[in-house]
């Protein structure tokens, strides 16, 4: 018989999985990215900690990084209040981090038959869920608000596929908290030697 914790478990990964293709974006891999931007001097990709131009140099990895754009000096880019708003890409890893924890109690739930790990693994995944919720208005904030600038300046500026990451890694958290909630009101092994016995 299949454990009540494994659909839990299932999403769990899906989620983490997902969360970290958005994370390993610019500077990292350039062919995952949340903007792409295009002008003379080439494209221009954003991701959490840092940005490259492709085929090119890439900023250092950082926790908040200054927005510029290769080729378009003339575009102001970097105000204040979107250098500020790059500091919350941290909340990708994050989220990516709190499904690996609910990823890892999914499988003791689902490997000791345990009741107590399925409840922690909805509680990770939820509280991923919510950190991806944010994440993910952060980003579209972010990203339009520079997309926007970019365009109006003349340039081409499309949003990238680590936007769709973000919004598929929250969806499968919350598909994890879903069904590891209704897991844990699910039969668990009785008679098996391991595990909690209800």
């Amino acid at each position: 018989m299949v454990s009540p914790a494994f659909p839990g478990l299932f999403f769990a990964f899906a989620g983490l999985v997902l969360f970290l293709f958005a994370s390993i974006s610019p500077p990292a891999w350039t062919e995952t990215n949340f903007l792409s931007a295009t002008t003379s001097a080439g494209t221009t990709v954003f991701g959490v900690f840092g940005e490259c131009l492709k085929g090119g140099s890439c900023t250092t990895k950082s926790v908040g990084y200054t927005l510029s754009l290769s080729g378009a000096s003339d575009v102001n880019i970097n105000p204040t209040v979107l250098h500020n708003l790059t500091y919350t890409l941290i909340l990708h890893p994050i989220a990516g981090g709190l499904g690996l924890l609910g990823f890892i109690f999914g499988l003791i739930g689902v490997a000791a038959a345990s009741r107590a790990m399925t409840v922690l693994m909805a509680l990770c995944t939820a509280l991923g869920g919510f950190v991806g919720i944010v994440a993910f208005v952060i980003d579209m904030v972010l990203w339009s608000l520079l997309k926007n600038r970019i365009s109006d300046a003349g340039y081409h500026a499309t949003l990238g596929n680590a936007n769709w990451f973000t919004i598929g890694g929250t969806v499968a958290l919350f598909l994890s908290m879903c069904t590891s909630v209704c897991g844990a009101f699910g039969r668990f092994a009785s008679g098996r030697p391991a595990g909690e016995k209800y």
